[in-house]
């Protein structure tokens, strides 16, 4: 439907502006807001691009806005800054203590416990309260029976659970979200009271990820807990010189020691703090944790203290950064460009430079020396900054706007899940607005393919080329969705007439479409999108790629994003261009990328050799189209278009670049994980080599990626 068109220049986007539409639809308070922006353009432009605007006056609204009504103002013009305002909110209208984290007390939670009370304790990344729930128990005095679950371990958990009901030993049943069925037993057991007697001083201790499955009954009669990781700095360093004793700081008698045990805690605050920036911090969210720091505490210890023994003057950097970037933090990372970015963090905080007495890590951020615990532990308290820049860990500053939309997305997206299914008192129901939702877009899908017509076509432009065999398979995979499509929309609306029988699949495209969202059976083997109407308009445009490839020849300049097998269209480009240059062999041919000046509306002929590609987005940095390289995002730039990109194949021997280059992974989207290269996350595609004048390492902590859709 049509809606007022919004002001001129790019300060207010359309998601934002629909927000205002939608708001002053909604609410009769903010039934002129539109028109107020249009108006005062100026004034709301400025408080749009404040730092906070929640902190100052909103334009025209001000004396007529509550706190509830100022939440739905920022909520729609800066969702960035939701979190903030609905805490204040909560703050004002239940009371402060709803919005301050509480440390975990396992001796006061025990204290409100019987032997029929199962803990519930709620796995989450980097925390782990096995240690807690040990030293608890040894202080009580008492055994703990301790089981992984998974598959085969129900039998030694009924075992656990029989001893400890009969002697009151404690059991610890862990990851008993692989174990859901015996949950289902343990439950029963728990609940009835006829059964058997139980020990008084019995108590089960149960650790899980959160699990659909999980018996409501047991979680009903269970007392929860879960124990966040520490967010920020401060909090992360706070609880590493907790467990930092002033023995540890005497072990070691070299003044080395003091401040590379410091740096090491940085490390590890800076690695755990990189995973809240979600992909762009690490491409798969690692589970570091205290073990990890424990194990290089160790072996840097034993390390200078062989060292001591030896006399030596000088640190072995190299021995010390391949040691906590390859083995001991490396365990756990399974991606090669989350490894090349670990290896980059042990290059930059351990060198000799760090030893400096007056070295910082960045403003704010630096080291104190001492002999006395009292000193580190004061330096935390009063010199790191209580909110941290994302500098800090490597990142730009719109990492930090990035994460804050990313937490108002996630709350959202639980709101939305949490609402009730059935239809409202008044207005349409949601089986209206999905029938007229399929009826709209059942009018859009294409037509299929005609097989003569592409047959005919590819005899024309020579079936066993290379570039031509992938665009055939490229064309399959699409007819395949543009089928589905078609059928789950025609059986949907019948299924909601009454019709035919509503399946599980069509149950689960109605839920889906109502809320905005993609139909699952529409995902399997087809790229990822956060909602319906961009995933239709993907669908829209490869289709609208192959049809134009077909009816007038090659592009001139490929739209990337809309091949499902990227990697297989670039080894058909190498193929190409090493077929048709006298004796080059596939196995020395490698590629070489360029980024050129010319927006794809430029194009007027492809290349003689190679191709051109278009429709990336580079994320954790901007592009100088003057420069021609890679520089700094502006704030609030989340992403920038790159220019064309130009791509050929070379061989090994002559590939000579004059200037240094950034390699930059490029990743589709296959599913919700925005990166990823392992197996299980195919999106990565290719790394295409582009130019820089900062040191490579700058982009590398910077998580500078180049991305096939333009954000979320």
């Amino acid at each position: 439907s049509s809606v007022r068109k919004k002001p001129n220049g790019n300060w207010i986007n359309d998601t934002n502006w629909l927000n205002a539409i939608q708001l002053s639809q909604t609410i009769p308070l903010f039934k002129d807001l539109p028109e107020s922006i249009v108006r005062g353009e100026s004034q709301w432009k400025q408080w749009c691009d404040l730092e906070a605007p929640e902190t100052q006056r909103v334009p025209d609204f001000e004396d007529r806005l509550d706190k509830m009504h100022r939440m739905l103002v920022i909520r729609a013009l800066r969702s960035d800054r939701t979190m903030i305002v609905s805490k204040e909110y909560i703050a004002d209208v239940m009371g402060q203590r709803y919005v301050e984290s509480q440390p975990v007390n396992f001796e006061s939670t025990h204290g409100e416990s019987t032997e029929r009370t199962p803990f519930v304790c709620i796995l989450s990344m980097g925390s782990d309260p096995t240690d807690a729930i040990l030293q608890l128990a040894k202080k009580k005095k008492k055994e703990v029976l301790s089981v992984s679950m998974g598959q085969g371990q129900e039998v030694v958990a009924r075992k656990f659970i029989d001893q400890g009901v009969s002697t009151g030993c404690w059991a610890l049943l862990q990851n008993c979200h692989l174990g859901i069925k015996f949950l289902n037993e343990l439950e029963q057991r728990l609940a009835n009271k006829d059964l058997e007697e139980i020990d008084p001083e019995f108590r089960v201790w149960i650790t899980s990820e959160p699990q659909p499955q999980f018996p409501i009954g047991l979680l009903q009669m269970s007392i929860k807990i879960t124990n966040e990781a520490p967010v920020g700095m401060k909090a992360g360093m706070k609880r590493s010189y907790a467990w930092v004793t002033q023995d540890m700081l005497d072990i070691v008698p070299r003044n080395e020691w003091r401040t590379l045990l410091w740096v090491l805690c940085h490390c590890h605050s800076v690695v755990q703090e990189r995973r809240k920036f979600g992909a762009i911090g690490w491409t798969v969210p690692y589970e570091f944790n205290q073990s990890d720091l424990n194990a290089c505490v160790m072996f840097l210890q034993n390390h200078l203290l062989e060292m001591d023994s030896k006399k030596s003057k000088e640190v072995t950097w190299s021995t010390i950064r391949y040691m906590i970037s390859e083995i001991q933090y490396g365990g756990r990372i399974t991606d090669d460009w989350d490894r090349r970015q670990m290896n980059t963090f042990t290059e930059k905080f351990f060198a000799q430079y760090v030893l400096d007495n007056d070295y910082e890590f960045l403003k704010g951020y630096s080291i104190p020396h001492g002999t006395e615990i009292s000193v580190y532990r004061n330096h935390i308290e009063n010199k790191i900054p209580a909110v941290d820049v994302p500098e800090v860990v490597g990142l730009n500053q719109n990492a930090d706007l990035t994460y804050r939309l990313q937490q108002s997305a996630d709350l959202f997206d639980t709101i939305m899940e949490t609402q009730p299914r059935g239809g409202g008192g008044g207005g349409k129901s949601r089986e209206e607005i999905v029938t007229e939702l399929c009826v709209d877009l059942l009018s859009k899908v294409p037509a299929d393919f005609n097989k003569e017509e592409v047959r005919g076509a590819l005899a024309k432009m020579g079936v066993m080329k290379p570039i031509n065999i992938s665009f055939r398979q490229e064309m399959d995979v699409l007819a395949v969705s543009v089928k589905k499509v078609r059928t789950t929309l025609k059986n949907l609306q019948l299924a909601i007439a009454g019709t035919i029988v509503m399946s599980d699949d069509l149950a689960n495209a109605l839920d889906a479409m109502f809320n905005a969202k993609v139909p699952a059976s529409w995902l399997k083997g087809a790229w990822f999108s956060p909602t319906v109407g961009v995933w239709f308009q993907i669908m829209l445009n490869r289709y609208d790629q192959w049809d134009k490839w077909l009816k007038q020849g090659r592009p001139k300049s490929y739209w990337l994003p809309g091949f499902s097998n990227g990697q297989g269209f670039l080894t058909a480009v190498k193929q190409e261009v090493a077929r048709s240059k006298q004796g080059w062999a596939l196995d020395d041919v490698v590629m070489l990328t360029q980024v050129e000046k010319m927006d794809f509306e430029d194009v007027r002929e492809s290349p003689a050799d190679g191709i051109y590609v278009h429709g990336l987005y580079l994320e954790g940095a901007s592009w100088s189209k003057k420069e021609q390289h890679l520089i700094d995002a502006s704030r609030g730039e989340l992403i920038k278009l790159l220019p064309v990109m130009y791509i050929t194949g070379v061989l090994k021997q002559d590939k000579k670049l004059g200037y240094q280059v950034y390699e930059c992974p490029v990743y589709f989207r296959f599913d919700p994980r925005k990166r990823g290269m392992t197996a299980a996350q195919p999106n990565f595609m290719f790394a295409p080599e582009i130019r820089t004048i900062d040191p490579p390492s700058k982009w590398i902590l910077r998580g500078t990626a180049l991305l096939t859709y333009p954000g979320d």
